[in-house]
């Protein structure tokens, strides 16, 4: 195992003399794959507000406080909203738009997933590990929604590389330097992004990481006053402006959203978290089809790392940084399937050096072994979906109906699949490298399908159908309304594209807010104000969910549109 060579022997092939040439081929190839696959790709519920917040702020001209549906949201910290207002003021307010930041953001964990993986592993295991990180199935699938998420990874990303040049410049006797001053802006981002825990993962993976390597000089990157000036000068002011201007922020927002949720305690409880199990077999979904090298890939990196001379050396970052992630929302009560994709660059740079191993052994057969298990669970594919369904949709209700969408995919894989890993064994048996090639095309084919699958389910995860026709049909005075949605959050992407405020019932106490908000700003109505507008003269409009229309006590309307699972109905022609 051992630590990288210094960068003078960096080679591949003639093609890569330096890291950083191959760090910015990875950035390109992921930017190139990620900017195809997402064009015009609809915003679904659970990341719309992140696309309807700068839209709103840039209509109001206000860079401080976020606001959603026209009602102040205190919930979020706003990096992702200001670099998404900042692109609509580039490329102006659109889907696409929306979505370069993140584009640019996965560009930018896989070519610093390199840069991390030649620090502690050499060139070779970092080049396939980037390569199971962009082709893992949960990395592009991730990738292909806006989530705070993706900024908390490449800041963690940032910080740590920071921390790895800074050993280097102490093993070399020079001072740190300015590295304190670049961790403590990647704190300062990763905090903007998400809260505490983007202190809490490079903190405490510095602090182990430090503790492994007996190196009491790293800790000068949190002790370093000069760092500190600047984290406190990159956050503290939106946090003043926004608790002056709404007194009570920091209490919501540090106490409720973050430490209360955590604990299990966040009002109100509307937040349906995955189960501890659920969560970690997400972790394999995300990795596919590189996780079932996983478990082996684990135990001989620890094993030789161990074993070897440098049981204490750079290599134990990546099971450390891993772990820390992983066992932290494993405590927490509050977990969601995405949680886990700041663990999969450590995790992605051991199967890489694992796959380095096994090319470099003439014979070796963990591939083919591995491809056979891959063409089985490709054979299981209608089998195992069902179940996958019944899993999302107890998190999420838009998930029911999930199944007979993607079904037509679904039953393509049970014959692609089983067929090329089939031949990758026959062709590969004793030869890894022919084996590889098939499993990376295998990688490859899965992302297809995975992009097919999403493109499937996109009418039954957005209401971009609805929201466009609304657009089009309403008129200024009509009223829009949402009916059966526990947070008021999903009903961002139907007011996103019809250009208006909406309307939500509340029924059994949700959605709710959190906190105060007058009545201007309030849009939650009663069953019992549903039932007066539909009766008024005013023409309203009703998306419900089929599953619940019995819930509905209304005249019967008139059905305007109909998509799997969710019906746009009016009260009048």
């Amino acid at each position: 195992m051992g630590t990288a060579p210094p960068a003078a022997g960096l080679s591949l092939r003639n093609l890569f003399h330096h890291k950083w040439l191959v760090g910015a081929f990875w950035f390109f190839l992921t930017g190139a794959l990620f900017f195809s696959a997402v064009r015009d790709l609809p915003l679904i519920r659970s990341e719309a507000m992140y696309a309807l917040v700068p839209k709103e702020m840039g209509e109001a001209g206000t860079w401080l406080t976020p606001t959603l549906n026209g009602a102040r949201y205190l919930d979020k910290p706003p990096l992702l909203y200001w670099v998404n207002l900042l692109a609509y003021k580039l490329g102006g307010v659109s889907e696409t738009t929306a979505r370069i930041p993140t584009l640019m953001a996965a560009a930018g964990e896989v070519g610093l997933t390199y840069l991390v993986g030649i620090e502690v592993l050499g060139p070779r295991p970092a080049f396939w590990g980037s390569l199971v990180l962009l082709t893992s199935v949960g990395f592009f699938a991730l990738h292909l929604q806006l989530l705070t998420d993706h900024l908390v990874t490449l800041s963690l990303l940032v910080a740590l590389y920071v921390m790895l040049l800074t050993e280097g410049r102490l093993a070399s006797g020079r001072p740190a330097g300015s590295q304190p001053v670049f961790f403590q802006m990647a704190l300062a981002a990763g905090f903007l992004s998400k809260g505490l825990i983007g202190l809490v993962f490079p903190l405490m993976i510095l602090a182990g990481y430090s503790g492994l390597r007996r190196n009491a000089g790293l800790l000068s990157l949190v002790l370093n006053p000069r760092g500190w000036l600047v984290f406190l000068l990159l956050s503290l002011p939106w946090l003043g402006a926004m608790e002056y201007h709404h007194p009570g922020f920091l209490r919501h927002h540090i106490l409720n959203e973050q430490i209360l949720r955590f604990l299990g305690e966040r009002q109100p409880p509307d937040i349906n978290s995955f189960s501890l199990g659920g969560f970690w077999l997400f972790l394999f979904l995300w990795l596919l089809p590189w996780g079932l090298l996983l478990p082996e890939a684990l135990y001989c990196y620890v094993r030789e790392a161990w074993r070897s001379s440098l049981a204490f050396g750079r290599e134990g970052l990546m099971p450390l940084w891993a772990a820390v992630v992983l066992l932290f929302f494993s405590l927490s009560s509050s977990r969601i399937e995405y949680y886990s994709l700041p663990a999969l660059p450590p995790l992605a740079l051991i199967l890489g050096w694992r796959l380095s191993r096994i090319i470099a052994t003439p014979g070796d057969r963990r591939l083919p072994l591995v491809l056979f298990l891959l063409g089985f669970l490709g054979l299981a594919t209608l089998l195992l979906l069902p179940h996958l369904e019944e899993l999302c949709a107890a998190n999420r209700r838009e998930f029911f109906g999930m199944f007979p969408l993607i079904q037509p995919w679904a039953r393509q894989v049970t014959y692609i699949v089983p067929g090329l890993s089939l031949t990758g064994v026959v062709l590969g048996w004793r030869r890894p490298r022919v084996a590889l090639a098939f499993y990376g095309t295998l990688a490859l084919v899965l992302l297809f399908f995975t992009w097919k699958t999403y493109l499937a389910l996109s009418p039954l995860l957005s209401d971009k159908i609805f929201g466009e026709y609304l657009r089009k049909a309403a008129a200024p005075g009509d009223v829009v309304v949402m009916e059966a949605i526990e947070e008021f959050e999903y009903g961002a992407s139907l007011a996103f594209y019809s250009g208006r405020r909406i309307l939500m019932v509340q029924r059994r106490g949700l959605p709710q807010f959190a906190y105060a908000v007058s009545p201007r700003e309030n849009f939650l109505i009663s069953a019992t104000r549903l039932e007066e507008l539909w009766r008024s003269p005013s023409r309203v409009y009703l998306l419900v969910d089929e599953a619940i229309l019995s819930e509905v006590r209304l005249p019967e309307g008139i059905l305007v549109q109909a998509l799997p699972g969710k019906r746009l109905l009016s009260n009048r022609p």
